[in-house]
């Protein structure tokens, strides 16, 4: 029996024209995303400048919604899957400051598709 659930989890279900819309909107929200963490990466390393201990943070870096629209655009409702996917984004975000922006939100576009083939068996 084919789901009809318009969610992210049913991906592979959705038609090329509805599929490269939301493809078009996750890139979008994603390269955003990765725009920020970078922002929030240099006025860290700004506010730790003459901090020997580099113990200070900007606080903004936890209030990034762009993540969180992402989820309500996809369906992703619950906060544990909502969690493993924005450690995934923030993970590979951080780790690959200095590559391409729209090459990092592919990256964790993918990893994204992938782990959440697993999460739907969760559902």
């Amino acid at each position: 029996m084919k789901n009809t659930a318009k969610t992210v989890y049913h991906y592979k279900e959705f038609s090329d024209p509805e599929l490269k819309h939301r493809n078009d909107m996750a890139m979008l929200i994603l390269e955003d995303y990765v725009l920020m963490i970078d922002v929030c990466n240099w006025v860290n390393k700004l506010i730790n400048t003459s901090n020997t201990r580099k113990d200070a943070f900007w606080g903004v870096e936890n209030k990034i919604n762009g993540i969180q629209t992402l989820f309500h655009i996809g369906g992703i409702v619950r906060v544990d899957h909502q969690e493993i996917l924005e450690d995934i984004a923030y993970s590979i975000a951080v780790n690959t400051i200095d590559e391409d922006k729209n090459e990092r939100a592919l990256k964790i576009k993918a990893a994204f598709l992938e782990k959440l083939l697993i999460l739907r068996e969760d559902l």
